[in-house]
């Protein structure tokens, strides 16, 4: 698996569209920091703003992967990559794995980039940002980490069985997408439902109206959801909320989708 990880590597750092989505990175790192900073020009002195620089990231982690694998590792089954791999005596569950790994450093070293276009700022927000805890810094920072790997997962389950790069192009950025569109609307039913307030809804006869909901408890769904789907987790970093059960479940899906990849994956018919 040694030889396919450094081949991977080795295509990696040629890829013009790697470079790319590294050099993406530089702009959208300092744009966060310039978010915190400026929250705290305004006002706003909270251990959290340590949680835009240092975690956002995770929001648009899905979308950028979607893009770099699709087009990365979807060219493997166009180009007769994989099919020549099973040739020359490499197991499927190597391939696979070896693909996962090489995503995964991929896309940490996409996030240590966001991190270093903040570097020069890091002086000046030690000596004006709050301390943040230190508990809840190392929860934040492992949940970023493994809710990178989850992503991984997800898109290389789909890089590796979907074979038409243009299917898979497809395919990855509408999941993500709708992931993202799905967190929303589950962050927004939590926070309603917890905080309370007023809320529009639709009544038998079709019309609008205004209603307030008293604070309560969000139901078990909402609640799962809100601690489960990736984007929801990466806002809840932001704001240096973390909890061991979130950092469960990021890995618990990347063992899922890992697991059920390599089961359909041993299965397919490679051409």
């Amino acid at each position: 698996m040694a030889s396919l990880i450094r081949a991977h590597l080795a295509r990696l750092r040629k890829s013009p569209l790697y470079w790319a989505a590294l050099l993406v990175m530089l702009p959208y790192g300092l744009g966060l920091s310039g978010s915190a900073i400026g929250d705290f020009q305004s006002g706003v002195v909270s251990a959290g703003l340590w949680g835009q620089p240092l975690f956002g990231p995770g929001l648009l982690m899905g979308i950028v992967l979607a893009v770099v694998f699709s087009l990365f590792f979807g060219t493997e089954h166009a180009d007769g990559t994989i099919r020549n791999k099973l040739i020359a005596g490499h197991g499927r569950a190597s391939i696979y794995l070896a693909t996962l790994a090489v995503g995964i450093l991929a896309a940490l070293a996409l996030y240590a980039v966001d991190l270093l276009a903040w570097l020069p700022r890091l002086g000046w927000m030690l000596r004006n940002f709050p301390a943040p805890e230190p508990k809840a810094l190392a929860l934040c920072l492992g949940g970023t980490v493994l809710l990178t790997a989850a992503y991984c997962s997800v898109c290389v389950m789909l890089c590796m069985l979907v074979h038409r790069r243009s299917v898979l192009a497809v395919v990855l950025i509408l999941l993500m997408v709708a992931m993202f569109a799905a967190a929303i609307q589950v962050q927004d039913a939590y926070e309603t439902a917890i905080n309370g307030g007023m809320q529009l809804m639709i009544d038998e006869a079709g019309q609008q109206q205004w209603v307030f909901r008293e604070p309560g408890q969000a139901g078990p769904l909402t609640a799962f959801l809100y601690n489960a789907l990736p984007v929801c987790q990466a806002y809840r970093y932001m704001e240096l909320e973390a909890t061991p059960r979130m950092l469960l479940y990021s890995a618990g899906l990347t063992v899922l989708t890992t697991g059920l990849g390599l089961v359909l994956f041993k299965r397919k018919d490679i051409r």
